[in-house]
């Protein structure tokens, strides 16, 4: 494949939400198998990252169906839609640099000379979805139609506004996820509490069988060492759990603050460029709007 056909098929990557939300699914199960094959099962990192306990543990969840895996499947997601939404917000500023709008001090657009401007803008309005090359439009329709450049004005705020409300909405799975990270860390909490609970309770003398208890009080030594085995087993089981309790927590939060950043820098970004456009359609098209007709 050439160098063209590469930075083509890139763009076109870029261009598809679906698409580089399927490989951020896909690229939080590749880290997954890679972080499973660098750490030793039962290590801290292990049990901290993917819960990922050694073989015979009192692990709450089969590994690799753990609450961890869940949530680093969400982050990919998550990381996937900020590829995609910097890939958009690069487009966009480009927008500005295709020269749509005349900038010579110089010139002065009327009914005569529009015309051009909105063909140029509607020709790339239909190659790219971009949002600059609608605004010019819109605000030359209004002009052509009510010959009035506060009219254009006005339009041209009204896409504004519009289109600040469609970037807030943009952020909505990104949002979800920031809060859904530290919801399933919290939801491993209650479970790791719960299992610590009932196995505490399990080896309680309440909970056991009396025949049991009787047979073990005769058997004299041997019943001492089975207990401190039983009781050696149930605190190995208790910390596990526990453990899952507390590692939930601490990624969720690790993962969720990464998210939310990204969502904040990202939106803030988008605003910024959609600020530039606007000024450059006010500088470049509004004020420049004449009509000799009120004269």
């Amino acid at each position: 494949m050439s160098t063209v056909s590469k930075m083509s098929f890139l763009r076109k990557l870029g261009d598809n939400r679906m698409a580089l939300l399927g490989i951020g699914a896909s690229g939080g199960v590749v880290l997954i198998l890679v972080l499973s094959a660098a750490f030793t099962p039962g290590s801290a990192l292990a049990k901290l990252l993917l819960d990922y306990h050694g073989a015979g543990s009192a692990a709450v969840f089969p590994y690799p169906l753990t609450i961890q895996n869940v949530m680093w499947v969400m982050f990919g997601i998550a990381v996937g839609d900020s590829i995609y939404r910097h890939q958009r917000a690069r487009q966009e500023r480009g927008s500005i640099g295709l020269g749509l709008l005349p900038e010579k001090q110089s010139t002065i657009l009327t009914k005569d000379n529009l015309p051009e401007v909105m063909e140029k803008t509607y020709v790339v309005m239909q190659k790219k979805r971009l949002f600059l090359p609608r605004l010019i439009h819109s605000a030359g329709m209004s002009f052509q139609t009510h010959s009035s450049a506060e009219q254009a004005h006005d339009v041209m705020s009204s896409q504004v506004d519009l289109e600040l409300h469609r970037s807030d909405l943009r952020y909505t799975l990104l949002r979800y996820i920031a809060w859904l990270l530290p919801t399933l860390g919290f939801i491993g909490t209650v479970v790791g509490i719960s299992a610590a609970l009932s196995a505490i309770e399990m080896d309680s003398p309440a909970t056991q069988d009396p025949s049991a208890m009787v047979q073990k009080s005769s058997d004299g030594d041997s019943g001492v060492e089975r207990k401190a085995v039983r009781t050696q087993k149930t605190s190995a089981a208790v910390t596990t759990r526990l453990g899952l309790a507390f590692n939930t927590t601490i990624l969720a939060l690790l993962l969720s603050i990464i998210v939310v950043l990204l969502s904040q820098f990202l939106h803030k970004r988008e605003e910024e460029i959609i600020n530039e456009q606007s000024e450059y359609c006010l500088n470049n098209l509004i004020v420049r709007l004449y009509n000799p007709e009120k004269m």
